[in-house]
């Protein structure tokens, strides 16, 4: 589990080998055994002691802003493997494998959108004109991703902004017409937020990118060296390339929450310009996001929780960047659960 610090206030200790968590007059302990991450959004102190019981675990703990992106991590000083695979990794940015491995991760993007809009599309009999264009539109955007192996990662790059643009574009609207009506928006805003929905995915988001970066680490990718993100400094370019295909996690999340009337306007501070949650809120987008990471679906044959999904084809991706030339490269990104 993902353990989510989101009172302000928060104490935690450490006793009887055990997380100690204090808000006033509440408290309980929670055995590291059942621990995956340790997740800190607000004003919470933390002891040495735990921080220590949390490395020699293989726990993370995550520090989140006021918009659940993630802005620091405590970790262990070990990176998952060896550092052949982050020198491939570096070779594979300027090489047709680059270029391919981008290809997949915005396709299997799109490929996720066509198919949660069919799904929700299928749930509203009688209201399927208002699906048809978008899907048409994104079915189209996703015809024209294509690999070039003459062309380096740099001539692809806004080829593939372009299209995800196009996509993002139709995705959004048709979603903001199936919200409640005064839950409507004007397409993607991220920092700040300028309507609720917005602000719920951006948190939602933000939650997984914590765990697409740990996939990275335990699987010896260096979060650093991206595809399709160029490499600014102190610019975890991986992560924001591997987030795409799952970024749906987040979507369904969000969508399901206003769909199912579980949001309030008391979730939200309201600016100029600008929404974010508030103490009431976080916590309800908190649960709704664990609790959709923990169900397990269909994956490769099996029964998998969506968070593990995440790790796997990480590794996958890894043992692509091993494999030798000729060999018959690892198939990845098989995530098939509508």
């Amino acid at each position: 589990m993902q353990l989510v610090i989101n009172t302000p206030g928060t104490f935690i200790t450490q006793k009887n080998e055990c997380f100690c968590l204090k808000q006033k007059e509440k408290h309980f302990e929670i055995s590291p055994l059942k621990v995956e991450s340790i997740v800190i959004s607000n004003q919470a102190m933390i002891t040495s002691q735990v921080v220590v019981m949390a490395l020699e675990h293989n726990i993370d703990v995550i520090f989140l802003d006021g918009y659940g992106d993630p802005i620091g991590r405590i970790w262990f000083a070990k990176m998952g493997s060896t550092a052949l695979i982050r020198r491939r990794q570096i070779e594979a940015a300027e090489s047709p494998l680059g270029t391919e491995l981008v290809s997949d991760m915005v396709g299997q993007k799109l490929e996720n959108q066509i198919a949660f809009l069919k799904k929700l599309m299928y749930a509203r009999p009688g209201r399927e004109e208002a699906f048809r264009t978008p899907i048409e539109r994104i079915t189209k955007a996703k015809e024209e991703i294509k690999a070039d192996d003459n062309n380096k990662l740099e001539a692809l790059r806004n080829h593939l902004m372009g299209i995800e643009g196009t996509a993002g574009r139709n995705y959004f609207q048709c979603l903001s017409r199936i919200m409640p009506e005064k839950y409507r928006f004007d397409g993607r805003s991220r920092r700040p937020a300028h309507d609720p929905f917005n602000a719920c995915l951006n948190y939602c988001y933000g939650m997984l990118y914590g765990l697409v970066e740990k996939a990275c680490i335990l699987s010896g990718l260096d979060p650093y060296v991206g595809f399709l993100h160029t490499d600014n400094y102190n610019k975890k370019s991986l992560v924001f390339d591997l987030i795409e295909p799952f970024r749906i996690y987040g979507d369904q999340t969000a969508a399901y929450l206003f769909t199912g009337k579980k949001i309030k306007d008391d979730f939200f501070d309201f600016s100029d310009q600008a929404v974010s949650l508030n103490q009431q809120g976080k916590p309800v987008v908190v649960e709704a996001m664990n609790r959709h990471m923990d169900e397990a679906v269909r994956y490769r044959r099996k029964n998998v929780k969506r968070r593990y999904i995440i790790q796997h084809e990480a590794h996958r991706m890894a043992n692509i960047l091993l494999a030798e030339t000729g060999e018959k490269r690892p198939d990845w990104l098989e995530i098939k659960e509508f």
